[in-house]
C-alpha cells in the first residue's frame, strides 16, 4: 500500500511517495514531488492502475512497474506468460532503468532523453547489460504504447550496437574442431560401455549429445523435447525447459522449427524410448521422475564427465581459492555453433541457417556467425569465375578486361 511521508530539509519541503514496486529487491521503489497535492494524485493513479490496465501512467518507474506485471500476468502482445527465469532477469533489468535519475513523465518523453538514457548506460553499465537494459526499455515504452498510454515510441531506432571497433574479434566463438567433435561422440560411446550404472546413464545422455551435434538445438530445447516431437527423420522444436527445469514455449516464434536428422541418430533416441522414465509431461529425456533435466544437473553429471573422457579438460589456478580446478574447454553450446559451423561450410545461404538455428532475426545470424561466413570469401570468388565462364563460355570469360 502506499503512504506519503513529507520531508523538510536544507532545501525546503518535498513530499515522499513510497509504494510497492516488483522492480526493486526490497518491494518498494519511492517517487518524491514538490506539492501534497502532486504526491495524492499519484497515489490516486496507483490505486486506478490496480483496478485497469489503461491508466494514464505519469512515470517512467509506474510504467516500469505495468510492463513487469504484464510480463508475469498477462504476457507482452498476446503472448504466452513470461517464464520465471526471464522474469528475473526483466526485473534486474527494470533495477537498471530505475537507477537511472528520470526527470519527465513517460508522455513528456523525446528522442534525446533516451539518447541521454542510452549514454548513461554505456558510461556506468558493462556494454551488454547497457543494450540488454536499452533493448527492454524499448519493450516498456512499445507495451505503453499498445497500452495507450503514449503515442509514440520515443526510443524507436537508438539502439547499441554489439561488437563495436574490434566486432571481428569479439564476436567470434570458440568452436571444436572436427577431430574433436568425433572425440566427443567417441567418449560418449565409451562412457556408456564402461559398466552398467554408466550405460543406464547414458543410455540417456549419448542421445542427448549426438541430437545436440547433429540438430544445432539449444540445450533448453532438447532437455524440453517432447516424444510427440520426435519423428523418424526430424525433430520439431515446440518448447523448452528453462535452466530450472520449467517447461514452457520457445521464446520467439522463430524457435519453432523443423530440424532434419540423419537416421543414425533418430534410431539413437527411439532405441531409448524403450527405456526412458514414464513422464506426465511427455518428455523425451526426463529425469527418474518424470521432470524435465535441470541444467545444473545436466552440466555436471553428463557434460563434466564427457569432456574429461574426450580430454577436453584445461587446469587453472582458481583466483578464489588458489587450488587447481578443471574446467571444460567447450560449453554445451559449442555442439550447436559446430553445426551451425558446417552449414556455412558446405555453402548453405545465410537465410536458412537463421530459420535452422531460430535466430529471431538475421542479424543475429550475422553477429554469432558472420565472421565464419567471411572465410568463405575465397569460395565466392571462385563462383563468380565459374559464373562467367558458364555465362560467356571459357574462351570468352578469360577475353573479358579487367578494370584498372
Amino acid at each position: 500500500m502506499a503512504n506519503i511521508r513529507k520531508r523538510t530539509g536544507a532545501k525546503g519541503t518535498t513530499y515522499q511517495v513510497r509504494y510497492p514496486s516488483k522492480a526493486e529487491k526490497s518491494g518498494f521503489a519511492y517517487e518524491k514531488f514538490a506539492t501534497l497535492k502532486e504526491a495524492r494524485a499519484f497515489t490516486e493513479n496507483l490505486g486506478s492502475h490496480k483496478a485497469t490496465l489503461r491508466t494514464n501512467t505519469k512515470t517512467v518507474r509506474q510504467s516500469i512497474d505495468l510492463w513487469l506485471d504484464i510480463c508475469e500476468k498477462v504476457g507482452r502482445d498476446g503472448r504466452e506468460q513470461v517464464e520465471p527465469q526471464t522474469l528475473v532477469e526483466y526485473r534486474r533489468r527494470a533495477r537498471v532503468m530505475m537507477e537511472y535519475a528520470w526527470s519527465k513523465s513517460l508522455q513528456e518523453l523525446e528522442p534525446p532523453d533516451i539518447v541521454h538514457f542510452r549514454d548513461w548506460l554505456l558510461r556506468h553499465k558493462s556494454r551488454d547489460l547497457a543494450r540488454r537494459t536499452l533493448s527492454s526499455f524499448h519493450s516498456v515504452l512499445i507495451e505503453m504504447k499498445r497500452q495507450g498510454h503514449i503515442s509514440d515510441d520515443p526510443a524507436a531506432a537508438i539502439t547499441i550496437k554489439t561488437g563495436g571497433r574490434y566486432e571481428d574479434q569479439n564476436s567470434e566463438i570458440d568452436i571444436p574442431s572436427d577431430a574433436e567433435v568425433r572425440d566427443i561422440y567417441g567418449a560418449a560411446d565409451s562412457l556408456g560401455s564402461k559398466n552398467e550404472q554408466m550405460r543406464k546413464c547414458w543410455a540417456r545422455y549419448r542421445p542427448m549429445i549426438y541430437l545436440a551435434g547433429f540438430s544445432g538445438m539449444r540445450p533448453s530445447e532438447y532437455r524440453g523435447l517432447a516424444w510427440s516431437h520426435v519423428f523418424d527423420d526430424s525433430v520439431t522444436v515446440r518448447q523448452r525447459a528453462d535452466k530450472t527445469g520449467i517447461i514452457g514455449p520457445v521464446k520467439s516464434r522463430a524457435g519453432k522449427r523443423t530440424i532434419y536428422l540423419p537416421a543414425l541418430v533418430t534410431e539413437m533416441i527411439f532405441e531409448w524410448q524403450d527405456e526412458c522414465p514414464a513422464s506426465d509431461l511427455n518428455l523425451v529425456f526426463p529425469t527418474e521422475t518424470g521432470r524435465a533435466q535441470l541444467l545444473s544437473n545436466f552440466y555436471r553429471r553428463a557434460w563434466l564427465p564427457l569432456m574429461r573422457e574426450a580430454g577436453l579438460i584445461e587446469t587453472e589456478k582458481s583466483k578464489r581459492t588458489g587450488k587447481k580446478i578443471e574446467l571444460p574447454r567447450y560449453s554445451p553450446y559449442a555442439l550447436r555453433h559446430y553445426y551451425a559451423s558446417k552449414l556455412i561450410a558446405i555453402g548453405t545461404d545465410a537465410k536458412t541457417i537463421q530459420r535452422t538455428m531460430g535466430h529471431s532475426n538475421i542479424e543475429i545470424t550475422f553477429n554469432v556467425y558472420g565472421h565464419l561466413m567471411k572465410d568463405r570469401e575465397g569460395a565466392y570468388k571462385s563462383t563468380a569465375e565459374a559464373l562467367a565462364r558458364e555465362i560467356l563460355g571459357t574462351s570468352c570469360a578469360k577475353s573479358v578486361p579487367t578494370a584498372r
